[in-house]
């Protein structure tokens, strides 16, 4: 184990303040902040750079340039030759670097201490995956991975008085929550968190940013939030290694506190959004088990499961997430004890997804939990806040008759297509599928009835206007037919396909 590890006791902090702004604009200069950077390197998305690919990428980057210089130095994590690196970041210095903890010096050159990432405009330190090699890889601060990216495209981006992003990290949800808040407090109980997140906010210029560290809601005690995002240590492990991952609590116990917490901080109307893990217990519907999670807490709730992992399954991918081993023995010691843990408590398997809650204390409650669409095009923020509504119209026409004298829209998304197959010298109808082309891509099959009375929902004429016609195509008793046609209808309703008229 790495005991000493450059920039491990830094503060992460420029001596003259006005560096920050001086790596900043050359950063934007030699085109490093550039989204256009991605695809001059051949790559989908930055955090996904694989030490296998370095051979492949360290060619595409072998000019002199300055930009080139960077990428190896902060992406790449190379050793690069002291004099490059002096000329990429004129007017700073490399010592200016170096005491602010973000390279240090070998003898065969400059190397990078932190990553140095560009995502969405910004640009964020974080910890290189080697420092969790070290005696203080407790306080390992990670960068962004899949979780950040779904919870920045899922998240609700209406304008906001006050956002918190409670276990920031190194700040990213806080920044780009920024954007569309007046004033964004970032907290992290990690005080290498806390210290990056603070170094990012002044680097990418964003004074509405406050940085605090501390425990939970501590921090934010008697204040209020229009927005709470939160990306926690939600894997459940009986394991307390690293801050980012381990929560401390038993099982999912950190989500549930904060869902159980926040209503507290959230103003009015207000939305938290909670990217996680929680347990599945043996015998025992998912569904079921988190409801009571939201009872009595004067909030709306709704669950995306993304993700269903056996219980085996998820900790071996954590172990070897965080873990180095020299033998496989060691792995094996490790994953025993992590099995031994679920079986205690009955776990089975894991679910991960998003919650997102939007307090709502003058009513009662509703509770929706399923499936994410299998896919998401773009970010769909925008989509959890209209799913929000259309689940508000829905609890508003339970009763069929007060459906069927409501005004439906088709989403302008909606696609329709008919499958055939061959038979008998011709082609014979197959399957009618139906599927959304932006956001939430939900689809599935439906049948041509159904499609026949889908397109003629133009706002303009009650639903029940529409089923004679099929109830007539089918010969059947329009009384017989209309209770299955109205939990067809609340389905298209939920998902998307139909919309209320207000929207």
């Amino acid at each position: 184990m790495m005991k000493d590890f450059p920039g491990a006791s830094q503060t992460f902090d420029f001596q003259d303040q006005e560096d920050f702004a001086r790596l900043h604009d050359r950063l934007v200069q030699v085109g490093y902040l550039d989204p256009g950077l991605l695809e001059a390197l051949g790559l989908k998305d930055f955090s996904g750079i694989k030490c296998d690919d370095h051979g492949v990428l360290l060619e595409r980057i072998n000019t002199d340039s300055a930009l080139h210089t960077l990428v190896r130095l902060f992406l790449m994590e190379q050793t690069v030759e002291k004099t490059r690196v002096e000329r990429a970041l004129l007017p700073l210095t490399i010592s200016s670097l170096v005491n602010a903890g973000l390279v240090f010096c070998r003898a065969d050159g400059i190397r990078a201490a932190v990553k140095l990432l560009p995502f969405q405009g910004l640009a964020l330190a974080f910890d290189l995956t080697a420092f969790m090699e070290t005696d203080l890889r407790e306080n390992y601060v990670m960068g962004v991975g899949a979780s950040t990216i779904t919870l920045s495209n899922l998240t609700i981006r209406r304008p906001s008085r006050q956002t918190l992003d409670l276990g920031a990290g190194c700040g990213v949800q806080a920044f780009l929550a920024s954007q569309h808040s007046d004033h964004t407090i970032a907290v992290d109980i990690n005080p290498r968190a806390n210290q990056l997140s603070r170094f990012n906010a002044k680097l990418n210029q964003l004074p509405t940013v406050e940085c605090l560290q501390g425990d939970f809601f501590g921090p934010v005690a008697g204040q209020t939030f229009d927005l709470v995002v939160s990306n926690p240590p939600f894997v459940i492990s009986p394991e307390t290694r690293f801050i980012y991952r381990d929560g401390g609590l038993e099982a999912d116990s950190v989500t549930r506190r904060i869902v159980q917490t926040v209503p507290g901080y959230l103003n009015e109307g207000g939305y938290c959004q909670i990217l996680c893990n929680w347990a599945q217990i043996k015998g025992r519907p998912w569904q079921d088990r988190l409801a009571e999670w939201f009872d009595k807490t004067g909030c709306d709730a709704w669950v995306m499961r993304s993700e269903s992992l056996a219980a085996d399954i998820y900790a071996s991918t954590w172990i070897r997430h965080t873990e180095f081993f020299d033998r496989e023995m060691e792995f094996k010691d490790r994953l025993h004890k992590w099995m031994a843990y679920y079986q205690n408590l009955d776990i089975e398997s894991v679910g991960a997804g998003l919650i997102t809650m939007r307090k709502s204390s003058a009513r009662q409650n509703w509770f929706r939990a399923d499936e994410s669409p299998e896919k998401m095009v773009g970010p769909c923020g925008e989509c959890v806040q209209k799913g929000f509504e259309r689940k508000d119209f829905l609890e508003t026409v339970q009763d069929d008759q007060v459906l069927l004298n409501s005004r439906l829209c088709l989403s302008p998304d909606i696609r329709l297509e008919q499958q055939f197959e061959p038979g008998d010298g011709q082609w014979k109808p197959n399957k009618t599928l139906i599927s959304l082309a932006r956001g939430f891509v939900y689809k599935g099959s439906t049948d041509p009835l159904m499609a026949n009375l889908i397109i003629k929902c133009n706002g303009k004429r009650l639903l029940k206007e529409l089923l004679p016609d099929i109830a007539h195509t089918l010969g059947a008793p329009l009384e017989q037919m209309t209770p299955a046609i109205c939990r067809l209808i609340r389905k298209f309703i939920e998902q998307g396909f139909l919309l209320p008229d207000t929207q």
